[in-house]
């Protein structure tokens, strides 16, 4: 790297830049595929366009050996706040900041820049990308918890590129990790990527973080990712780095369903198909064939009618047709023929898991077949064109019922998921979740701050209750259902109440916060103080043989509600002695 400049040292440039903040930021927006919507816009800093430090790594790289990385990056930051604000664009404004400046920052500050701009730290994701040895662990753990605590959003920047991605993801438990673009890069063609991002996609799951697949360039990639479950993308496909952003992404399918949204089993798809024993002849398989011509394919079963092949019509026509073919094959065992890998799934499978397993095979010779068990054992054959019209048409149902703010399932969702944990017989747990003095809130400080803390309050309960089996419903206004079997759910709530204590703050205005309370009118018209928004818990056990209607729990699931909403912890939890149900 030169360090002279036109006769000028490169100190002198950079100091050109810092005082006349001469920062170009670039807004790079970051993809929801399933509400087809940005989740937020990543914010990339460039040099002036015509100086030897217009290149990112040039403008850090001197900015760090001439110790002014912090004044750099917080430059940076003020400059992506003020774009970001100016054009109001929708969603969460992703900014970079190094470990080190982090560590060299107060909290207080980055929070004061942050509304100064404009913005309330909900708003802000602040993104740590690590290409050097961490060694300070504890210090940054504990600074990422100040973070939270004010309500930032935290993202592990280039998981898989730097020294220290795994570590930083177990210790700091982020609200994002963004995977490096190594790993996006022909994702449709890597059947051994498909099955590292599928793995790390389960992994955040169980974390309660969300992943985002950067470097998504092809139309293929951006299908892949979707049929693996991955919900947030970015790249050029999506949307190039601009400084005003144009209008954003070009029609595209619906997006899947999540495993939690789908409750169907793929059994309901099986259907009788003829059966071949291994050592039935192929001139006998043939015949079959030509009986049963819908079928592409037919199962082998050993022994216990457990499924070892699968007989593939073209597979058996074109050995037949070869030269020889009829002497060396017709009168040879199916078992020389068939496929040894079937695709088998099991009927208790949902529609979505089944259709993420199809996609780890090689899609390249999917066939449009599919066998389905009952614990090992032969059921029926599913078709891939049935499974994904199911899968369309659950998607649509739920579309037509979802609340509109959150996209949570709506009334009449909630009612048949209660319905069918009922009629599956299994005990199960019902949670009802409300804000207490929101209504004075809402009123005396806008709908926008209301909306804004109903959708904490739905991130919230999306982020601690990731089990496959939980339901989580949005009756309307800040009324929330929630219900599943298992899982340790009284702790879940237990920590999803202290989150939301801690992060109800960024909704509020500053004067709010130093009071206390919002000063409002109450039902009678006379001006009082309210506290601050509480989240009310009140939760029910379901057990078989419970005599109950579905009305009757309904009632009851109520009445704990408001047995919640006076409890000095906002908590309340029917125990065994009260129903003789499930402790």
């Amino acid at each position: 790297m030169s360090q002279v400049i036109r006769g000028c040292p490169m100190q002198a440039e950079l100091e050109r830049i810092l005082a006349n903040r001469q920062i170009q930021t670039l807004l790079q927006p970051i993809f929801d595929c399933q509400q087809q919507s940005p989740l937020g816009y990543e914010a990339l800093s460039r040099g002036p366009s015509d100086s030897p430090l217009h290149s990112p790594l040039e403008l850090f790289f001197q900015a760090e050996q001439q110790g002014r990385l912090k004044e750099m990056e917080l430059l940076c930051l003020q400059q992506a706040l003020s774009c970001f604000v100016q054009q109001r664009l929708p969603g969460r404004l992703f900014v970079n900041l190094s470990p080190r400046v982090l560590l060299a920052c107060q909290v207080p500050e980055l929070v004061a820049l942050t509304q100064t701009a404009g913005l309330s730290c909900q708003d802000l994701v602040i993104e740590l990308t690590e290409h050097h040895p961490v060694n300070c662990w504890e210090d940054i753990q504990s600074q990422v918890a100040l973070l939270k605590q004010a309500g930032f959003g935290v993202a592990i920047d280039d998981l898989g590129a730097g020294n220290s991605g795994l570590r930083l993801w177990s210790s700091l438990k982020p609200d994002f990790v963004k995977l490096d673009i190594y790993f996006t890069a022909d994702l449709d063609k890597d059947l051994t990527k498909r099955q590292f991002v599928a793995s790390l996609r389960d992994l955040a799951g169980n974390l309660g973080c969300a992943m985002i697949l950067e470097g998504v360039e092809r139309e293929e990639e951006y299908q892949c990712l979707r049929q693996l479950g991955i919900r947030y993308c970015q790249g050029y496909l999506l949307g190039k780095p601009a400084q005003r952003p144009g209008a954003l992404f070009g029609a595209r399918s619906d997006p899947a369903p999540s495993e939690q949204e789908v409750i169907h089993k793929v059994g309901q798809l099986a259907q009788s198909a003829p059966v071949l024993s291994p050592d039935l002849l192929c001139e006998q398989a043939l015949q079959l064939f030509k009986q049963q011509s819908e079928y592409g394919c037919l199962p082998v079963l050993g022994k216990d009618d457990k499924p070892i092949g699968l007989l593939r019509r073209q597979s058996l026509l074109s050995h037949l047709a070869e030269r020889f073919g009829h002497s060396l094959y017709a009168k040879a065992p199916v078992s020389r023929l068939m496929d040894t890998q079937p695709i088998l799934v099991e009927a208790e499978q949902s529609l979505i898991q089944v259709s993420q397993q199809l996609v780890a095979k090689n899609s390249d010779e999917m066939d449009a077949w599919f066998v389905i068990c009952q614990q090992g054992r032969y059921l029926g054959m599913g078709r891939i064109r049935e499974l994904m019209r199911r899968l369309t048409d659950y998607k649509l149902q739920m579309a037509r019922h979802a609340n509109p703010l959150t996209l949570l399932p709506g009334n009449v969702p909630i009612q048949q998921a209660l319905t069918r944990a009922i009629h599956r017989g299994r005990p199960f747990w019902l949670a009802y979740c409300d804000l207490n003095h929101f209504k004075p809130f809402n009123d005396v400080c806008g709908y926008d701050r209301g909306d804004q803390m109903i959708k904490l309050l739905a991130r919230l309960l999306r982020k601690h209750f990731t089990q496959a089996d939980t339901f989580i419903g949005h009756l309307g206004g800040d009324d929330f259902i929630l219900l599943g079997e298992h899982g340790d759910w009284r702790s879940n709530l237990a920590q999803l109440q202290a989150e939301f204590h801690q992060l109800r703050i960024c909704c509020y205005r500053q004067e709010d916060v130093r009071r206390g309370g919002i000063v409002g009118q109450d039902r009678d018209g006379q001006e009082r103080q309210f506290p601050l928004v509480a989240l009310a818990i009140g939760a029910v056990c379901w057990q078989p043989g419970l005599p109950l209607t579905q009305g009757q729990l309904s009632e009851r699931l109520s009445q704990a509600k408001k047995q919640a909403k006076q409890q000095a912890d906002h908590l309340w939890l029917e125990t065994p002695q009260q129903t003789g149900i499930c402790a």
